[in-house]
């Protein structure tokens, strides 16, 4: 298996405080797990850590996180200088980058954000988010990114069958893996110095995509009796 590149994965993000520096692991327990680590010793901000398979992988409420190697993208990057009260923006901003990154590098728009920070395709889930904080005299948060890239419905488990999706799924056809973490990557570059703005962009483009979401997803009615 030939290990992402980060040299690449910098060129697509096009400059900017997260992902000036990436690292590639082959394989690890979980990315968000090993940048808290290194976070708690000092890393600054930025930092990208990507694995190629995680054995650990985890999404939001700690359930298992399915990893293919070498079909998705499964990385956590750590932010500190935004750290602030209104760290909560956080999570439409980080959804919000994800599906601006997808809409670039696909050229798609059917990105939709279910709440809080589910991304979906017409065909089911393709990315999730999980942020982490730590609080100090240097508070930090990690935010880790699975991200369905490749993946055929085959390499699904059957317990995901009908709720997985990927962007290969979607399109019909595969896609380079570095140049979707670099549009993702320049996304987040883009949104973040809006953190803590009550005007910001980023917030209009969450709210609308949720209703997107809301939208083709509409609520079961009961029948009448």
């Amino acid at each position: 298996m030939i290990l992402l590149d980060p040299d690449l994965i910098q060129a697509a993000a096009g400059g900017g405080t997260v992902g000036k520096r990436v690292l590639v692991f082959r394989e690890t327990a979980s990315t968000n797990e090993l940048l808290l680590r290194m976070g708690e010793s000092g890393e600054p901000e930025g930092t990208v850590v990507f694995a190629e398979s995680q054995t650990a992988g985890r999404g939001r409420f700690k359930r298992p996180w399915h990893s293919a190697a070498g079909l998705g993208l499964w990385f956590s990057f750590l932010v500190r200088e935004a750290m602030s009260p209104a760290v909560t923006d956080l999570t439409p901003m980080i959804a919000v980058a994800v599906s601006d990154g997808l809409r670039e590098a696909t050229g798609d728009t059917r990105w939709r954000i279910k709440p809080p920070n589910d991304i979906y395709g017409d065909s089911g889930k393709v990315a999730g988010i999980l942020i982490e904080a730590r609080s100090g005299p240097r508070p930090f948060a990690v935010v880790g990114i699975g991200l369905n890239v490749n993946h055929s419905l085959e390499d699904f488990p059957p317990e995901l069958h009908g709720y997985a999706s990927s962007l290969r799924v979607e399109l019909n056809r595969a896609l380079d893996r570095e140049k979707v973490a670099g549009a993702v990557l320049g996304a987040v570059n883009r949104h973040l110095p809006e953190l803590g703005s009550p005007q910001a962009d980023f917030l209009k483009v969450y709210d609308r995509r949720t209703r997107e979401w809301h939208a083709s997803h509409p609520p079961l009615q009961s029948p009448e009796v």
